[in-house]
């Protein structure tokens, strides 16, 4: 049985229709319009409040409009009538069959003011977008002419075009005669009393990252919540519930598809085509897709938009809730079906044709059968030359190999981001593990342009380390496919040519087509993990979080493939790389309760993650307790991450010689991973920051060059632009280059590099109203992601700053009106106020879109307002009293 209490956090809206109520039974009548997206729980509100007006003893009328009924609200009253004045030859003349319809709403007017006048009356009516333009004039007409009898309108619609008679009366209501209630996201709060009132329980971590999928969405949530429970996958222990799956359930398609059916066919068909493109697509891509005008197509857009499904952000269009694209996803690319022992189908009976150029082909099975991402013992995928051997040792092919299915079932980009984060791995001095996934993807029998662009970048990266021989192999094995075209033949010689120049002429030899993969040695990492770290170091973490979508615990395999603690520990660094710090330690946490006693190295990730978590923090003995626990676990995988780890805290414990003598020591030759530079991109700023602090002048040169040179052989990963541009602009003191930096910093989505970066440009900074509000920002962005030393350390100096006062979070700061609203809030608000667009509000305040985002939907919230049209009003309006709050790039006042 499931509760839900959908009222959680809509206490003002309640209070505000309560006192119309109160109003009502004292003889006032009104109306009320309720605004709100897609599932918001407009119904919901409608219901509670038709609830309290029965308690109160008011006669309630309550429908819902629809297509296919008899006209409402006309419809609504005369069957009132009926039931308040049975047998009055009046009424019984409104079921007349064919009656002039606006004879019939005079009759109607007429009938109800002499009941209402008997007892107050409350009519209810849910969906009245979908009204007819008959019902609408009705409305129209009706609702003022009862104003003044106790007779309280309820209406509730989803925001649509007005485009029609219906919807231009009811707007003419919303704008002149109504009360107009718009119900928003609930906030974070709100979010856990409605999953504590859904579940009757406690919701942890992994339910409120799931309510987060769901958007905070109301019925979303309710329709993914039931799923988990009628799969067996909600859990509830001690008061507290958590989901034990990070997959969507099946009943999740079947509910998404049900609330779907509600939406017009257009809508239906353009989602449905933009489940195939991702999250976050570009409206041509999805206008494409779809047969018909494109005029029609914007305007299915604009539908969705405006029901709340999709968002807009200029030319780009994002699904509103999470899990409603991912349902959509898996809808358009359906999960393998089972392997079944059959016959190899006859030549040209096979079920999948030959892969699109450009995407990467599906895995198939010896026999043609689609291998299934359940079946424990999948048959390994073949290569073009013939069946390859499979290693006995470990089920990394199998893995990789699914997760490589899966990232091209989420984009067509995938085979670039595969080939860039192969790149990225050879030429960070780990060209065996690039190795071993090359050769996994390079079974998947690939189109010859997409084999060839990846073993380039593949080559490109083995050969800048050094590893010119196993390049060599790669290149040759692709060129002797007989359909590459003769322009990426010519790129393929050119390759082959400088490899053979490197290597003084000898003939290049390189491992042979089919070679099997060596396997994970007993006790080793699983090849998926250099996977995830290669596509996570490229700036491609939404690609990093699919392939870890595809990893579930098992234990037959020596190295241990589907390690839960070991999944949740690249998590969690993904979280902490994109600022995202709480849930960054609440999955740690998850990572080490699910640890496993057989493998206690796995928590290596985890242990580091909540290290640099607690320095952040200010903890630095928990920080000092977690780094001793990991360095006890950690093997030879673990050696960059675990020395930048113990950087970080002989930084923060205030040794910087010693930070940078852990990672460089020129006198010592004591050279820098390159691994490190590509996976921790504020590792050669932190460098170079701690060196000059101690002196070390040729650590700090060299610092500058490794970033450079890494960010050379990368060039299209902005977050190693961005490290390269910080720790030149920190030696230069150039504030230019370091905003520059920022900006790359912020793009490739590392919020806290962008705040480092930027507070290091304040401090370079001549202008003290330009460093004040540089550091302003940096504090924003701190403050955003939780990192508690950083933030403290930037308001300690802007205190230092004449004239400036760090606003104070004081308990009884106003919940709504200007006075609530935060510097950070005021800062936004203002470069909206000057014409700004949300990206151009980010990259001018330093902050990620996503922030200038939620900061306006609190801004929006506070002043119950919902549009930049509204807030430009109410900043002249407040202007007026306080000129000062004009005053653009100006530090933020007390007030």
């Amino acid at each position: 049985m499931v509760i839900m209490n959908r009222m959680a956090g809509r206490e003002r809206e309640l209070s505000s229709l309560g006192e119309l109520l109160d109003a009502t039974v004292r003889g006032s009548g009104g109306c009320v319009v309720v605004d709100g997206p897609f599932g918001i729980g407009k119904t919901h509100l409608l219901k509670v409040t038709g609830l309290e007006a029965a308690a109160r003893g008011l006669t309630v009328v309550a429908g819902r409009a629809s297509v296919t009924d008899q006209p409402v609200p006309v419809h609504l009253l005369v069957n009132f009538l009926r039931h308040a004045m049975p047998g009055e030859a009046a009424v019984e003349q409104l079921a007349v069959p064919g009656a002039n319809p606006f004879w019939l709403i005079d009759r109607v007017g007429d009938l109800v003011e002499v009941a209402a006048r008997r007892r107050p009356l409350v009519v209810a009516l849910d969906d009245a977008q979908r009204i007819d333009d008959v019902s609408a004039l009705a409305l129209r007409g009706l609702v003022p002419r009862l104003a003044s009898l106790p007779v309280l309108w309820l209406l509730a619609r989803r925001p649509v075009a007005a485009g029609s008679i219906a919807q231009h009366a009811v707007d003419w209501l919303a704008e002149h005669v109504a009360v107009r209630v718009r119900l928003r996201e609930p906030g974070e709060e709100a979010v856990a009393d409605l999953c504590a009132g859904l579940l009757g329980a406690r919701p942890d971590a992994s339910v409120l990252r799931w309510a987060a999928r769901c958007g905070g969405n109301p019925k979303v949530m309710e329709n993914v919540f039931s799923a988990f429970i009628k799969a067996g996958q909600m859990i509830i222990v001690d008061g507290a519930a958590s989901v034990v799956s990070d997959g969507l359930p099946d009943g999740v398609l079947t509910a998404v598809h049900g609330l779907l059916e509600e939406m017009p066919p257009p809508l239906r068909r353009l989602l449905a085509a933009a489940g195939r493109l991702g999250h976050t697509f570009p409206a041509d891509r999805v206008t494409g897709l779809l047969d018909g005008p494109a005029a029609d197509v914007s305007a299915a857009i604009d539908e969705a938009v405006r029901v709340g499904l999709l968002r807009r952000d200029g030319a780009e269009l994002t699904f509103a809730h999470q899990v409603v694209g991912e349902a959509l996803r898996h809808a358009a690319y359906p999960r393998p079906e089972r392997a079944e022992p059959a016959t190899a189908p006859a030549a040209g009976d096979a079920a999948d044709g030959p892969a699109p150029r450009g995407r990467l082909g599906p895995p198939h099975s010896p026999a043609g059968v689609r291998v299934a991402r359940s079946a424990p013992e999948a048959a390994v995928p073949v290569a073009a030359a013939g069946p390859a051997p499979r290693s006995g040792r470990c089920g990394c092919d199998e893995v990789v190999a699914e997760a490589v299915s899966h990232l091209e079932n989420r984009s067509a980009e995938a085979p670039r981001a595969l080939a860039r984060a192969l790149r990225l791995l050879a030429g960070a001095g780990r060209p065996t593990e690039a190795g071993r996934l090359a050769e996994v993807i390079l079974r998947r029998d690939l189109p010859a342009d997409v084999e060839t662009q990846l073993v380039l970048e593949l080559g490109h990266g083995m050969r800048a380390a050094g590893n010119h021989r196993l390049a060599a192999g790669f290149l040759r094995r692709t060129r002797a496919r007989h359909d590459v075209c003769e322009l990426d033949r010519a790129k393929l010689d050119r390759a082959l040519a400088d490899v053979t120049k490197r290597l003084g002429g000898a003939s290049p030899a390189g491992p042979e087509p089919g070679t099997p993969s060596p396997g994970c040695a007993p006790g080793g990492r699983p090849l998926w993990t250099w996977l995830v770290r290669a596509l996570a170091a490229a700036d491609q973490r939404d690609e990093a979080q699919a392939v870890l979508d595809t990893v579930r615990p098992t234990t037959r395999e020596s190295c241990h493939t589907g390690s839960e603690t070991l999944r949740r520990g690249h998590r969690a660094e993904l979280l902490t790389a994109a600022g995202r710090l709480e849930e960054a330690r609440a999955e740690a946490e998850a990572a080490l309760r699910a640890a496993d006693r057989a493998r206690p190295a796995d928590c290596v990730p985890a242990r580091l993650v909540l290290a640099h978590l607690s320095v952040h923090r200010g903890d630095l003995a928990t920080a000092s307790d977690q780094l001793r626990a990991a360095e006890r676990l950690a093997g030879a995988d673990d050696t960059a991450r675990m020395d930048w780890a113990l950087a970080r805290f002989h930084a923060a414990s205030g040794r910087p010689a010693m930070m940078v003598q852990t990672l460089i020591n020129v006198a010592g030759q004591v050279v820098p991973d390159p691994l490190l530079f590509t996976e921790a991109p504020a590792a050669a700023a932190a460098l170079v920051r701690h060196a000059r602090r101690a002196g070390l002048d040729a650590e700090a040169e060299r610092a500058v060059e490794v970033a450079r040179r890494v960010a050379r052989g990368n060039p299209f990963v902005q977050s190693l632009a961005a490290a390269a541009e910080h720790a030149a602009g920190l030696l230069r003191d150039d504030p230019a280059a370091l905003l520059r930096a920022a900006d790359l910093h912020r793009l490739a989505g590392r919020t806290l590099a962008a705040a480092g970066a930027v507070e290091d440009a304040a401090r370079g900074t001549r202008d003290r109203a330009e460093a004040t509000r540089l550091l302003e920002a940096a504090a924003d962005a701190y403050r955003e992601c939780g990192a508690r030393r950083d933030l403290d350390r930037v308001e300690a100096e802007l205190r230092g700053v004449p004239a400036h006062n760090v606003r104070p979070l004081v308990p009884d700061r106003p919940r709504s009106g200007w006075e609530s609203l935060t510097s950070a809030e005021l800062r936004v608000v203002r470069a909206i106020v000057d014409g700004m667009t949300n990206r151009e509000a980010a990259s001018s305040l330093f902050l990620s879109p996503h922030t200038v985002d939620s900061h306006l939907r609190r801004v929006f919230s506070k002043l119950d307002i919902n549009s930049r049209v509204e807030l430009t009003r109410c900043f002249i309006a407040h202007e007026a009293v306080r000129p000062a709050l004009a005053t653009p790039r100006q530090p933020a006042s007390a007030g």
